[in-house]
């Protein structure tokens, strides 16, 4: 039986000292699993200070949230611990049960130095490139270099191509993405890259009418009378790009109920795999 007094809508605040994109990619995955109420995360990276560190935590009283917290610095962590107790709120380290049995294991305490987290080796270099070659090569931009992509990713507007090339180059794979538009023939440098290393985006023609249509609104324009979210134009578009994406050979992935990592997990182990 369902709990009427269950909130509808949940404040999910997450501090941290560095950025903590795995931590807050995990906390992103774990609050769509629930689905009978709204959680809104509010992200706090890099505090540096303990003033900063509590006016996040005295807004988080003010809307009563929940505080996820992974700290490297451990008066940091105690003073999260501590603020949530004194005004009630509830709290959850994220590193601390993890390091605590590790060091069991391991016989030795962690080291919590920031500058571990991204140091600036080989694999930070790499990153580095990967950004400026995705956003050279950003919605079709620079059709030239789409020889030197580790990935390729085509697909209809508004399936998501620039914000999942982005997220894999942060992990270091040189991305490129191509809108697949009807009135648009695609570069021909498109059909000279090995089929392995292209992937095709599709969504549902429902997913695509709601998506755009928000997204005009937000952009201030008013769809009514627009092709561009028209049920019949949309439908012909994912056909189109349907028959290129065959074309290539290309790897396809439904993303109407896909989040970014999920896609992104499985394309960098494609990419393993084809090492």
């Amino acid at each position: 039986m369902e709990r009427e007094d269950f909130p509808r809508t949940c404040e999910l605040f997450y501090l941290s000292d560095y950025l903590g994109e795995e931590m807050d990619s995990a906390a992103s995955w774990i609050t769509r699993r629930f689905e009978k109420i709204d959680i809104e995360i509010s992200r706090y990276g890099l505090l540096r200070t303990e003033d900063a560190v509590r006016e996040v935590l005295d807004e988080a009283a003010r809307r009563d949230a929940f505080v996820l917290h992974g700290f490297l610095s451990d008066a940091f962590r105690r003073l999260v611990v501590a603020g949530c107790g004194e005004v009630g709120l509830d709290e959850y380290d994220v590193l601390r049960h993890l390091f605590s049995r590790l060091s069991r294991i391991a016989g030795e305490q962690p080291r919590r130095d920031p500058s571990l987290v991204h140091p600036m080796d080989n694999e930070y270099f790499k990153r580095v490139k990967a950004i400026e070659y995705t956003i050279a090569a950003d919605d079709g931009g620079n059709s030239s270099i789409l020889k030197e992509a580790d990935v390729v990713v085509i697909g209809v507007s508004r399936t998501g191509k620039s914000p999942l090339c982005m997220y894999l180059a942060h992990k270091g794979i040189k991305a490129a993405n191509i809108p697949l538009v009807p009135e648009i023939e695609p570069p021909v440098q498109l059909f000279q890259i090995h089929p392995s290393r292209i992937i095709g985006l599709t969504r549902s023609t429902h997913s695509l009418e709601h998506i755009r249509t928000t997204r005009m609104h937000m952009m201030g324009f008013d769809p009514e009378g627009s092709d561009y979210v028209k049920f019949d134009r949309i439908l012909s578009e994912i056909d189109y790009a349907s028959g290129i994406m065959k074309r290539l050979g290309a790897v396809v992935f439904d993303v109407s109920a896909r989040a970014i990592e999920e896609t992104a997990h499985e394309i960098l182990n494609l990419l393993r795999d084809g090492q």
